[in-house]
């Protein structure tokens, strides 16, 4: 009984930031995969150019593999509610 009390306590002033960290990161998650569409079309076009810069192809593939890579990452964080995780995701992610 007080172990729940303390745990409702608890929650009231600190349980509404967690959710709130781990809110922001859900939709911060939605506008990199949008990036990444981009991205992925931005190849495409490049590829289907006879005369490309292979360098500029190949960076930007790069990028949409690392930002699919921590988009995962990140999703992971928010099944767990880990707003540590959250907090550190959201850092990268408004860069």
């Amino acid at each position: 009984m007080i172990g729940k009390i303390i745990g409702f306590i608890t929650n009231l002033f600190f349980g509404g930031k967690k959710k709130e960290e781990v809110k922001k990161l859900d939709k911060a998650i939605q506008v990199k995969n949008e990036e990444v569409k981009d991205l992925e079309k931005q190849v495409e076009k490049l590829e289907s150019k006879k005369r490309v810069n292979k360098k500029e192809v190949a960076s930007l593939k790069r990028k949409v593999t690392t930002t699919k890579k921590q988009i995962l990452k990140a999703e992971e964080a928010v099944k767990e509610d880990n707003v540590d995780e959250a907090v550190k995701f959201l850092k990268k992610f408004s860069k």
